[in-house]
């Protein structure tokens, strides 16, 4: 819990902190904080609440200190991915799921229009496609996800555990 409240609340405040005033000096700017579309597209996010409450002060963060900073030259904002191709999603590129650069190219060409973006199109089209199902089905769909995932992850855990307790019972075996 420690480790993702320092990265995505701790973190990205110090580091606003610490590069505002140069941005002010000059009069100009940028600061880009990526979101999550835990926050923006889908109603809930259940078993993952802690990451998807950082993520909502992140997009927060981003809309306050926006309109702050914005007379100054200054654009702050907070771009929402939904899946992007990953070592940590571990997921492989598809039409929805682009590849770090397709994602990347898309967010550039967004800096300085808003304060809160889905900038990778396909992201955008099923953001509006998840609005139109009632938040009651989502929500449901979510947690019946994600308890699909705990228990994927606890079974494996589970078979690790018992494969290093067993060959480590085979290693204390003396013929």
């Amino acid at each position: 819990m420690d480790a993702v409240v320092k990265v995505n609340v701790e973190g990205l405040t110090w580091v606003t902190k610490a590069v505002l005033p140069g941005m002010i000096k000059k009069k100009k700017g940028a600061i880009v904080n990526i979101g999550s579309g835990s926050t923006f597209v889908l109603p809930s996010y259940p078993l993952v609440t802690l990451y998807a409450a950082t993520k909502a002060y992140l997009a927060m963060f981003s809309r306050c200190i926006s309109l702050e900073y914005k007379h100054h030259g200054i654009d702050i904002q907070c771009q929402i991915p939904l899946f992007v191709s990953t070592k940590m999603s571990k997921m492989g590129s598809s039409l929805f799921v682009p590849t770090p650069e397709m994602y990347s190219k898309s967010c550039t060409r967004w800096i300085g229009y808003e304060n809160l973006v889905v900038p990778y199109f396909l992201h955008s089209l099923q953001g509006f496609l998840i609005s139109a199902i009632p938040d009651a089905l989502v929500d449901s769909f979510m947690l019946r996800y994600f308890l699909y995932f705990r228990r994927r992850g606890f079974l494996k855990d589970s078979k690790i555990k018992g494969s290093k307790a067993s060959s480590t019972s085979e290693a204390n075996i003396t013929p």
